[in-house]
């Protein structure tokens, strides 16, 4: 397993006269990490424990819990990515246990990882659904649109000019080769969220996400390409590579599938010949913080489908 340089951190809590016990980073304690996966398969229907396993669980992701006694109670995840010398910080896996909501456990959690994280933080976001869509601006989130850039093409019009293989990750050598790129990869993305850990989770973890399987590898750009192709369209989800890449080549390696329009799942570096359009997942809302509120506000955003947590 990946050795943490950040161990986990405990202390007692008192919230509105009763007892908790906070624990940070615990996922190397095998009790705890069981409880919550329980909490989390209770709430979203899967758990963290092929993450674990996997041994890409890095310190990128800070598990926050509230536990009464030995049941966990509330809980916060905690995604950071590094970017011009600050971090940005994503909250996931929200949750407080049906007998303990209105208690302001989770109104600690944000409190207290907004005041770990203050001289680093460049901004932090969040999805929300619907049910809880008033609580956020209480602690100055505002919720802000997403655009996802789209591009339509004729493929039929394309000379295939460089050659892709899918990539196996079950195959060693293949998951060196994807795991490699992904830590050398440089940005070609307005909205810089490089997750090695992310990026591992859902393409590696957990095959069900469905990108185990959509994973290419372009030798002659040195570019592992995650897309896929349904109902005529390209989503092209990421892409990591060693240099900046002309996202048209990248388009052109897969002229030999059937496409009439390529969609994005990150909002591209550079923008010619892109079309914009709203973008909103299901029921989910972002919310950013004041740091990050004119940057969505004035420009055509997208947190990356890798980096939604």
């Amino acid at each position: 397993m990946v050795q943490r340089e950040n161990p986990m951190t405990t202390e007692n809590i008192l919230i509105k006269d009763k007892n908790y016990r906070l624990y940070i980073g615990y996922q190397d304690n095998e009790t705890l990490r069981l409880e919550f996966n329980r909490m989390t398969q209770h709430f979203w229907e899967f758990d963290f424990e092929n993450y674990y396993q996997s041994g890409f669980w890095d310190d990128k992701c800070i598990l926050y819990s509230l536990f009464d006694e030995d049941k966990i109670v509330a809980h916060i995840t905690v995604s950071l990515f590094e970017q011009e010398g600050k971090i940005l910080i994503q909250l996931g896996t929200v949750m407080t246990d049906e007998n303990y909501q209105r208690q302001g456990l989770s109104s600690f959690l944000l409190r207290r990882i907004s005041s770990d994280f203050v001289h680093q933080i460049k901004g932090m976001f969040l999805f929300a659904n619907n049910t809880v869509l008033d609580f956020y601006p209480k602690f100055d989130f505002f919720p802000v649109p997403e655009y996802t850039a789209f591009q339509t093409v004729k493929n039929t019009n394309m000379t295939t000019v460089l050659t892709k293989r899918k990539l196996n990750l079950d195959n060693a050598e293949d998951l060196k080769l994807f795991e490699n790129l992904v830590e050398q990869a440089v940005s070609n993305t307005q909205f810089q969220t490089k997750s090695k850990g992310l990026a591992l989770f859902y393409c590696y973890a957990y095959p069900t996400m469905g990108f185990k399987e959509s994973i290419y590898y372009i030798d002659e750009l040195n570019c592992a390409v995650v897309a896929q192709v349904e109902n005529n369209i390209l989503y092209m989800i990421e892409l990591f590579s060693t240099n900046e890449v002309d996202l048209n080549v990248v388009i052109n390696a897969f002229a030999d599938f059937s496409f009439t329009e390529v969609v994005f799942g990150f909002t591209p570096k550079h923008t010619e010949g892109l079309e914009w359009r709203i973008w909103k997942e299901d029921d989910l809302q972002l919310f950013v913080t004041r740091e990050l509120l004119s940057f969505f506000e004035e420009e055509h955003m997208k947190v990356a489908t890798l980096s939604h947590t």
